[in-house]
């Protein structure tokens, strides 16, 4: 048995309703984000879902990037050198300019580095288009994908507009034969109307944060999985959500002692980005 059945089979022995365990862009805390290696990880720990981002190069090109812009905490250009103020959009470069940079390591010194002491350097490691992440992964029948449009109408002239962004993502979860087995999330619900309208067989997942953390909008808007921030989810908000028959999935729980307490309310999903500590806590709750 792999490791992804037997954490299968753990699951329905628990308490749980329909635990998923979400490797938040890969497995951050232990590899570079939302890179092959970080997904490649994910998938040894025996999540049973990916999570990552998305944007669309110059030439159409849907890639695996968490940034509107390329982070100068992740990226080094092709002379080694840490990119400076004015970072590139990733939707004016092409897929083959945005290979010239290194993201396999972050920034000494900086905060995103004492964040992630643990996650591994790999120098080399490129942002990759989404359809090497459906390659890498094409064996393997069961594993999920929670995939987000970063896309704000704060800055329209940093990506595609709504439509063909979203368009763009769908025509390339069907080419790769996976829409039963993914959803599209954004803090953008323009995006996941579109996609709603135009590709019913694919889910969509809203994301809030803080304030604007609440069921009923979810509901009233049409969702029916709810994405909040796990620091803004009360029993009061999750009871609410229950009784509206909305899914709830948390982001990003990373400390144990929050794990433990966002299982014990019963959330149907945890966002991590150390996905190890969600299995493993999972673990210790078997009878």
């Amino acid at each position: 048995m792999n490791r992804r059945a037997a954490l299968a089979l753990l699951l329905f022995s628990l308490p749980v309703t329909a635990m998923d365990v979400q490797g938040h862009r890969g497995a951050r805390g232990l590899a570079p984000e939302n890179t092959l290696p970080a997904f490649a990880r994910a998938l040894e720990l025996g999540v049973t879902t990916l999570e990552l981002d998305t944007g669309v190069t110059r030439d159409g090109v849907v890639v695996v990037h968490h940034d509107r812009r390329l982070n100068p905490d992740v990226a080094r250009g092709p002379d080694g050198r840490w990119i400076e103020a004015p970072e590139p959009t990733i939707h004016s470069l092409s897929f083959e300019e945005l290979q010239r940079y290194d993201v396999g390591r972050l920034r000494p010194g900086s905060a995103y580095a004492q964040r992630f002491p643990q996650q591994q350097a790999l120098d080399g490691v490129r942002i990759p288009a989404l359809k090497d992440l459906f390659s890498l992964t094409a064996k393997d029948k069961a594993i999920r994908f929670n995939i987000e449009t970063k896309i704000s109408p704060e800055a329209p002239g940093e990506t595609l507009p709504p439509g063909p962004f979203a368009r763009a993502l769908v025509a390339e979860i069907r080419k790769a034969g996976v829409a039963a087995r993914a959803t599209i999330q954004s803090f953008d619900w323009r995006t996941l109307r579109i996609v709603e309208h135009e590709a019913p067989e694919i889910a969509t997942v809203y994301l809030t944060e803080g304030a604007d953390s609440n069921p009923h909008k979810v509901h009233a808007s049409g969702g029916r999985i709810w994405s909040p921030d796990f620091e803004s989810l009360t029993e009061a908000k999750l009871a609410a959500a229950r009784s509206l028959g909305l899914q709830v999935v948390l982001w990003t729980v990373n400390q144990p002692a929050d794990i433990e307490r966002m299982l014990r309310l019963g959330v149907d999903g945890l966002i991590s980005d150390y996905p190890d500590r969600v299995i493993e806590a999972l673990k210790r709750r078997t009878p």
